[in-house]
């Protein structure tokens, strides 16, 4: 049976979304059906917006993917945004990139972060959230330096592709060069066994990293996918399993419904 997989990017312009898809579709499992959105309603900007002016459309849009079917949603922002306010509104899986890394670390070790700002994104609030500090070796940082906020919204409003060639290029830049040293430092001096990119824009450009240190080089967008794919997997396995478990059992023993006690 098909499981059906919402991945939200949280930006109200849809710049990245077929992208994002040309990443994930790969890595899916052979029975998913994955869909990438991004945002209604929230203003159109190049680079994620304060957290007030996306998160009511977000959680709209979690509430919809539940009402369409989905099994499970990954909202693709390595902060995490809207995720446990999320999860108290539907009755499906619903996670982020932190959170899976969070599950899937003690599977494999310790774990560096590294970020484009080691101060930056809120990690010690996420690790803590998580309760991820036995697994945490250390936070190192690979920088990338973006298009401003004013050049980037004029390029944004001229051509969108160039935009995003751009910022791509950086990001694999940033990998390349500080993001191997990162994760070389990482093994040796933080003794890590893996190694995690904490933004979503480094995905699918993490190869180089992979084959230059014997190192597990986790991608922050395909591990939120293949976390929320088992989740969402376990828990319909589980509700089909019970389901069937109680056919058998009024198969086997029947209850008249003279039986049954009254609720008047």
């Amino acid at each position: 049976m098909t499981t059906r997989i919402l991945y939200i990017n949280p930006l109200g312009t849809d710049m990245y979304d077929e992208y994002t898809y040309n990443i994930l579709q790969p890595a899916a499992c052979p029975d998913t059906e994955l869909v990438v959105r991004s945002l209604k309603d929230v203003p159109k900007t190049p680079y994620l917006p304060p957290a007030a002016y996306f998160t009511n459309q977000l959680l709209h849009a979690v509430t919809e993917g539940e009402k369409e079917g989905f099994d499970g949603i990954s909202i693709g922002c390595c902060a995490d945004p809207g995720v446990e306010d999320a999860k108290r509104l539907v009755n499906i899986p619903v996670s982020g990139p932190f959170e899976a890394l969070a599950h899937t670390a003690p599977a494999l070790g310790q774990v560096t972060i590294i970020a484009g700002r080691k101060n930056g994104g809120s990690w010690n609030h996420l690790v803590h959230r998580y309760n991820m500090a036995p697994w945490l070796a250390s936070v190192r940082e690979a920088h990338f330096a973006h298009p401003d906020a004013d050049m980037a919204m004029r390029l944004f409003e001229q051509d969108e592709t160039e935009l995003r060639r751009i910022v791509v290029e950086e990001m694999d830049r940033a990998a390349r060069e500080d993001g191997v040293e990162q994760a070389r430092l990482a093994l040796e001096e933080d003794g890590a066994d893996a190694v995690f990119f904490a933004c979503t824009l480094w995905s699918g450009l993490l190869e180089p990293v992979a084959r230059a240190v014997p190192i597990t080089v986790l991608d922050p967008m395909i591990t939120a996918l293949k976390y929320i794919e088992m989740v969402a997997a376990t828990r319909r396995y589980y509700n089909e399993y019970q389901l069937q478990l109680s056919f058998a059992r009024h198969a086997r023993f029947p209850v008249s419904a003279e039986a049954v006690p009254s609720l008047n």
